[in-house]
């Protein structure tokens, strides 16, 4: 067999970019029929512009999924989701709209076009009727001066036999010497009488020969007039079926791109479809998590009504302190009145100590003996006037007034606010004591749910790494809390070393390992609350055969105690089902399910009930 390069030579060898064919890898006895499918096909960088030639079977593609083809039809292929970037969803998706407004307006300007024809065709279909009926008129008018004029020419036929005959009669009675004079004269007669119908005859077949070249001239001049209507209605036919010509391709691409969008709507509900798997799933997963998260409500309810609790306690403490700092304000303002009247009481108890030493020094008495003192005798025997006694008791108010007043109320004012402090010491004390206990009751909530969490966390951890182990085939991997002194408020790093790599976060993992551990964590999970159905959704998508056939084993592990419904693609995983679902169409527009039940003991399918 001769090289591809000796067989077929580049149909472009100045195109731009590079053949597609240079791009693939083959066997050697694919090469000449891949060369030869591909040989139209180049890779450009991008496409050129709308009006750059390229032949007509020739191909250009990017690498973005643009394709532009010979006849001037353009492609757009989008990648797949998790391939495909929002930026090039966008160019993709705004390139098919800027194609699909100019094939609309190319399809628009030749609906217009063929409009203005039809219209025209319109309008000259009344003159080309009318110069039709004219036609078939002249054609009737002629056909039936051939007529007449067919029937002149028999007649004229027949007169000329007649006179024929007549005159071979008249030659023969010339021959004859026995005719009689009287049959003489009556063939005369007759043969006048033939010769002035011949002339008639002959005049009007001259007059129906004019009439007729007459008409012919009519029919020519109409039919020429009809000729060039059919030539100006031909042609403006061609040109419509031109233009009807030039609009299939742009109605086929228009189909075509309709299409295309009807393909990526299906594909789009699809995607809605599975998304509302996805929200299926997450909705029994949170039905699945609602004891979980009951618990955890409770747990948090109790730990909220305790934190209530502590709140109010701590508003009742804070009341009860602005309560005690206002009595201590006010036990602060009794004490200082009480210094008051403490200073006041030793003024009074000072004046009347000089007092009564005064009068002790003066008068050489005390206050007992002055009380026990009789009526004192008066000077000359006699009582002093009022007016000498008035002004003794003047100087002795005096002396009163200048001791100043009083309080006799002061001890027991002293002892009343004595018993008040007594008082508010005794409720600083009980709520101090209150905000102590509810100090202890959220200390021990505290401690109950870090114990609980410990718990639960260090089974996980456990459970992830013998379930890491038995994914990847050794290894190690951890849960690792970001704050440990802080464990109810703490976040959780996932610690992954997959066999023959280094210790590292899940982040920075393949995206094939990525998967297997979060299948570790979710068993893992699993394995501390397990609940009587699981479902996984392609959970195996992104798994190579070997880590699938240790995903099977790890979930043919747990089908004693729970049932596993599974979405997947892949053999190995439909291989190692009980019981599969599928859905065909038998009909266009009919989807059926289709279920079959295997029996492991038989290694044989068996109908499904």
């Amino acid at each position: 067999m001769p090289s591809p390069a000796e067989a077929l030579p580049d149909p472009w060898p100045d195109g731009p970019g590079t053949l597609l064919a240079d791009h693939i890898q083959c066997a050697a006895e694919w090469r000449p029929l891949l060369d030869r499918r591909l040989r139209y096909v180049r890779v450009v960088d991008a496409l050129p512009p709308p009006g750059a030639a390229i032949p007509e079977h020739a191909v250009l593609v990017t690498p973005s999924g643009a394709v532009r083809r010979g006849n001037g039809l353009m492609e757009y292929w989008m990648a797949e989701a998790h391939e495909i970037t929002p930026l090039a969803r966008r160019e993709c998706l705004e390139g098919w709209t800027r194609e699909l407004a100019d094939l609309r307006r190319r399809h628009e300007e030749g609906e217009q076009l063929a409009a203005r024809l039809r219209d025209e065709l319109a309008a000259g279909e009344p003159e080309l009727a009318d110069l039709r009926k004219q036609l078939e008129d002249s054609r009737h008018r002629l056909a039936q001066r051939e007529g007449e004029h067919h029937i002149i020419a028999q007649e004229a036929d027949q007169a000329r036999q007649r006179a024929e005959t007549v005159t071979w009669e008249w030659q023969s009675l010339q021959d004859q010497t026995s005719s009689g004079a009287e049959r003489k004269n009556a063939i005369h007669a007759e043969l006048d009488r033939h010769r002035t119908r011949q002339a008639e005859i002959r005049g009007s077949i001259a007059a129906r020969n004019d009439e007729l070249r007459a008409l012919e001239n009519e029919r020519a001049e109409k039919s020429d007039i009809v000729t060039n209507a059919r030539v100006v209605f031909a042609e403006r036919r061609q040109a419509a079926e031109h233009m009807a010509e030039r609009q299939l391709p742009l109605q086929s691409r228009i189909q075509e791109i309709e299409q295309l969008v009807r393909t990526r709507s299906e594909d789009l509900g699809s995607y809605r479809a599975r998304i509302g798997d996805l929200q299926r799933q997450v909705s029994e997963t949170r039905q699945r998590l609602e004891p979980l998260e009951q618990d955890v409500a409770r747990q948090a309810g109790h730990l909220e009504a305790a934190r209530r609790e502590r709140e109010e306690a701590m508003g009742a403490v804070g009341r009860w302190d602005s309560r005690l700092h206002e009595q201590r304000a006010a036990l602060d303002d009794l004490r200082t009145r009480k210094g008051q009247v403490d200073v006041e009481l030793a003024e009074q108890r000072v004046r009347r100590q000089n007092l009564v030493e005064r009068v002790t020094a003066d008068y050489r008495v005390t206050p007992e003996q002055l009380a026990a003192a009789p009526e004192p005798a008066w000077e000359n025997g006699q009582r002093p006037d009022r007016d000498t006694l008035e002004t003794q008791i003047a100087e002795l108010r005096a002396r009163l007034e200048s001791m100043g007043p009083v309080n006799l109320v002061a001890i027991e004012e002293y002892n009343q606010y004595e018993e008040r402090a007594a008082f508010l010491t005794r409720q600083q004390e009980d709520l101090i004591n209150a905000k102590q206990q509810l100090l202890d009751l959220i200390r021990r909530i505290n401690q109950t749910t870090t114990e609980m969490f410990s718990q639960t966390f260090n089974q996980v951890n456990a459970n992830f790494q013998d379930m890491f182990q038995k994914l990847f085939g050794g290894g190690t991997a951890k849960l690792v809390l970001v704050d440990e002194g802080d464990v109810l408020e703490s976040g959780i790093e996932i610690i992954a070393r997959p066999p023959g790599k280094k210790l590292q976060t899940v982040s920075l993992l393949s995206g094939g390992e990525r998967t297997m551990t979060a299948v570790a964590l979710l068993f893992a999970l699993y394995m501390v609350k397990p609940s009587p159905f699981c479902l996984l959704d392609e959970l195996d998508a992104a798994l190579d055969e070997a880590n699938i056939g240790r995903f099977i084993k790890v979930v043919e592990g747990f089908v004693e105690k729970s049932q596993f419904i599974v979405i997947t693609h892949n053999r190995q995983t439909i291989g190692a089902a009980d019981i599969l679902y599928g859905v065909t169409m038998e009909h266009q527009g009919v989807s059926k399910i289709v279920s079959m039940k295997f029996s492991r003991h038989e290694q044989q399918p068996a109908p499904a009930s």
